[in-house]
This record gives structure tokens, sequence and C-alpha cells, in this order.
């Protein structure tokens, strides 16, 4: 990643430092990947039969969906919020705020004695990890230029994959030592103690705020911005972004790919232990390892498509991919081991999709208002998945995880159709 800089006036090439990667992706790569554990570690604990038993959940699919979108629920209204909150006083502070109300809201999940309580943690959860987007993004929009946000962005999004896959392996880990209320209370303690440091002693909103960084990679960021660069197309690029209609686009998009993940990480545990008869270990590594896969073709997604500065046809393609590979793993081979190799297919086509979303968002904002779009947009887009564990759980329940693949397929594949028409505008 190193570069070379010509400083006006001389002509002299200075190698431009990369800081920026270790100060601001190697963080937000970890918080992600935290932030993703906490959001879906119930998603393992709900293909365990004890903690279904203490929480009187046997024989209740539904209302186990609404565990899941209640934490949507709250997660897509205070996103809202916190876009408007991280523009105002800076993505760090914010992010700081966010995530001592996720260490203390699992601790209160560990001692929650019924479904009801457990609920409103979660609840509470989702109003702390709010933050997450909007603060992500806007450290990203502030610290790269536009032409290696792709790659900035594999590298935060990749906690996105990666955080299910651990959660997959550190969950059912927990629960064999200790039980499942031992989940909560670690998750706590890690949510705390690793996230705060970082975003305390490494990380600045700005680059010129870090006295670690140098000027000639400073003036390399500012000449990179959007509103200077010509790599990406300048059709409405200026335009207040809730007046943009390609903005609506994404954050449908958007919307449609996160019913599928929401769904994919809802219920496709229980599906590999119901439908295929894995025990409820092999259910949890089997989920750790689809993650897993997704999060290399993350990152070489985001490493081409910076080469090739085309985000949108990348996308349409991966979510057409996603979609057929779904519904044929899922509806159509019967094989289990065959099945899940289509399926980890369909998710290592779905999780570059959604990175090519992200990414188009900073084609399409100015980096002034990158953190109030991301959150507009994942607001509107958790508003879309909170529906899809509860739509899952009521599917299965009335049809089977036959109705419950083809919703999925569906939705991916709505996904591709949104951003198809930016595909047709050069984006």
């Amino acid at each position: 990643m190193a570069q070379a800089l010509v400083l006006e006036g001389t002509a002299t090439r200075v190698k431009i430092p990369n800081l920026r990667w270790l100060l601001i992706t190697i963080p937000l790569f970890i918080i992600n990947i935290i932030s993703m554990v906490d959001k879906v570690g119930v998603s393992v604990l709900i293909s365990n039969k004890p903690f279904l038993q203490d929480m009187d959940l046997i024989g209740k699919p539904a209302l186990v969906g609404l565990l899941m979108s209640s934490f949507l629920v709250s997660y897509s209204i205070c996103q809202f919020g916190w876009a408007y909150v991280v523009k105002r006083f800076g993505p760090r502070i914010c992010a700081i705020t966010g995530i001592i109300i996720w260490g203390v809201t699992l601790f209160l999940s560990g001692i929650a004695q019924g479904i009801g309580a457990l609920i409103w943690a979660r609840v509470i959860l989702g109003i702390g990890e709010g933050v997450t987007y909007p603060a992500a993004h806007a450290f990203v929009a502030n610290w790269f230029p536009v032409k290696e946000r792709a790659r900035a962005t594999s590298i935060w999004l990749n906690g996105v994959p990666i955080g299910p896959a651990v959660a997959g392996a550190l969950v059912v880990a927990i629960v064999a030592a200790g039980g499942w209320r031992g989940v909560f209370f670690g998750l706590a303690a890690i949510s705390i103690v690793i996230p705060l440091p970082l975003l305390i002693f490494l990380m600045r909103n700005k680059p010129r705020q870090h006295p670690w960084v140098a000027e000639a990679e400073i003036r390399h960021i500012e000449e990179g911005s959007l509103a200077k660069t010509k790599e990406v197309p300048k059709t409405g690029g200026n335009e207040a972004f809730l007046r943009n209609y390609r903005f609506w686009l994404l954050a449908v998009g958007w919307g449609c790919s996160a019913f599928f993940f929401w769904g994919w990480t809802t219920w496709m545990p229980t599906y590999f232990r119901t439908a295929h008869h894995f025990s409820f270990q092999a259910a949890g590594y089997l989920y750790s390892l689809t993650f897993a896969f997704a999060a290399l073709t993350n990152l070489a997604m985001g490493y081409f498509s910076d080469r090739r500065m085309r985000r949108a046809p990348f996308c349409t393609g991966l979510c057409v991919i996603a979609g057929v590979m779904m519904y044929i793993g899922g509806n159509v081979i019967s094989d289990p081991y065959r099945a899940f190799g289509v399926l980890i297919i369909a998710l290592c086509a779905q999780q570059p999709a959604l990175l090519m979303i992200h990414t188009l968002l900073h084609s399409i904002v100015p980096e002034g208002s990158v953190g109030a779009a991301s959150g507009v947009g994942s607001a509107v887009a958790s508003f879309m998945a909170m529906a899809s564990p509860a739509i899952g759980g009521f599917l299965l329940q009335v049809s089977g995880f036959g109705a419950v693949v083809a919703a999925l397929s569906c939705s991916i594949l709505l996904a591709g159709f949104c951003i198809f028409f930016l595909a047709k505008q050069g984006y």
C-alpha cells in the first residue's frame, strides 16, 4: 500500500507512510468483530437445549425470532440518532459511549431470569450497537482517499463475517466450560477490555488531530477526497444525500442484503442441526466456517474493486450468485455436505456484495455527510432486517425451512436489482 506524492513546487517524491491502515482499519476491524460476536452469540445459543429450557423457548420458534428482532428494533431506531450525534461530536467519543453500553447490557443479559428480561437487555444492546456503522464510516471518510475506501472498508467490514465465525466457536467452548450464562459474562468483559484502549490511545477523529501522522500522509488523504477525485461519476454527488435517489437505492439494497444476513445468522445453526442432523457442536463450528470463507472473499473483492473503481457491477453480479446458490443449497441439494458447500458460496457472494454497498456510499455522499448517511442507510436496512428473524420463525413454524430459504434468496436478488441501476450510471 506504499505510495508516493510529489510535493507542490518541488521535484522530490516523498514516500507516504501507511499509519492510517494501522491506526484506523485494524482497530475498527477488532471492534467490529467484537460488536458482531455480541450481536449474534445468542444465535448459536438458540440451538442449545439447556438455554431454550431455561428461557421456556422449547417449541416456540416465533418467540425465538422475536428475541433476535427485539435487538434489531432498537438498533434500527437508534442509528438515526447516532448518525447525527456522530456528525456533531465525532466518531471517537460516540464509539466509546456505545461500547460502555454494550458491556453493561451483556452483563444484564447474563443475570436475566426469563425471556422478558433477556429481550429488554437485547433492546438496550441495540441502542449501544447502533453507533457502529456511523462511526466506522466517518473514520474511513476522514482517513482515506476515495480510491482506497473499498480496501479500508473490506478490512473493518470483515468483522461482519469473522464475528459470527468467532461467535460460533467461542460460544460452543464457553457453554461446554461453564454453561450459557457464562457466554454473556465473558462477552461483557471482552467488550470493555479490548475496544476502549484502542479508541482512547490509538484513534482520533481526523488525521490532522493525530500527533503520529506526517504531513505527507495528510495531504495524500485530503487530495483524494470525493470533491477532488476524478475516478467516480459526479452525478448528484454534492446534493444533500436525503434528496439523492441513488442513496435510497443503496439503502433499500442494503436492507435486502441485511434481511438475508440476519435470516441466515439467526436460523442457519438450527437449520444445520435439524434439517441435516448435525450436533450442536458441529452446527456451531460449521456456522463459523461459512463466515471464515466469506471474510477471504471480502478482502479479495475490496482489492479488485479499488483497482477497477467500479463497485456496482460487482455488487449486482454477486447478489445474483448469492440468491441462486442459497436456493439451490437450501432447497435442491439433499446431501448435507454438498448443500453446505453451496451455501458457503452463497454467503461468500453476499458478504462482498454488502461491502460494495458500503463502499458505494463513499462514491455518492460527500465526506462530511458520510457518517450521517451511513447511520440513516443502516437504520433503513436494519428496519428491513429486523423482520427477518421473526418472519423466518413464522415461515419455519407454518411451512418449514424451504420457505425460509426461498425468502432469503428473493431478498438478496432484490438487492442486486436495486444496485443494477447504479451500475448503468458508471458507479
